[in-house]
């Protein structure tokens, strides 16, 4: 399975204004399968339609939607690939969607009721061989993370929203933090050879082995 970054995911942050987290999207390639591991918001869409384009990539082509949770910076581009099965922990079923708001849950019912096929999983689970399952509901209580085994980067780390940063990642490598989440984020980055943040750029584990 080879690996590839379509967008680098970061936060937008205007004081008082707005605050708009957009996520890193993943493709994953096998002989079979193309993944997108987080297809991302709205605000990325034209990048990520953009780097596709260039890959000779089109929307159908688009195999699996994996997610580390359904939050929309993360699940909304999901819509534009009617191909894709969607991958989710089997709790998102138990969330009351509507219920975020009368703009916001009308857009989490408008992207659940996009999705033509549903997979869930639970922890330990391991998708198409090569994508382990972690459980992490630190964040969200359907929220996983994933330990992925690729061709061109070893075995790669995606913590999802547990640790979205580099610098809630240091903190928690040099156990500034050392809550449940944090003890399982370094025991993870261990024996990986890469992570890669949702909001941030990816680094080397090489230093933290």
């Amino acid at each position: 399975m080879k690996l590839r970054i379509l967008v680098e995911g970061g936060i937008i942050s205007v004081p008082d204004r707005v605050k708009a987290p957009f996520s890193t999207i993943t493709l994953l390639e096998s002989s079979n399968r193309k993944i997108l591991l987080e297809p991302g918001d709205y605000s990325t869409h034209s990048i990520l339609e953009q780097n596709l384009k260039e890959l000779g990539i089109a929307v159908d082509d688009i195999t699996d939607i994996i997610l580390t949770h359904f939050h929309l910076d993360h699940a909304y581009n999901s819509i534009f690939f009617p191909n894709a099965t969607i991958y989710i922990h089997r709790n998102y079923l138990n969330k009351n969607y509507e219920s975020f708001g009368m703009i916001v849950g009308k857009q989490y019912k408008f992207v659940k009721d996009s999705w033509k096929k549903v997979k869930t999983f639970d922890d330990g689970d391991v998708l198409f061989d090569k994508i382990k399952v972690y459980y992490t509901p630190w964040h969200a209580r359907e929220h996983s993370s994933f330990v992925v085994e690729t061709e061109n980067l070893g075995k790669v780390f995606f913590p999802g929203d547990i640790v979205m940063t580099r610098v809630e990642f240091y903190d928690i490598m040099r156990v500034l933090r050392d809550d449940d989440c944090a003890r399982f984020v370094r025991e993870i980055a261990s024996s990986c050879d890469y992570l890669i943040f949702t909001h941030d750029s990816y680094i080397s584990l090489k230093k933290w082995g």
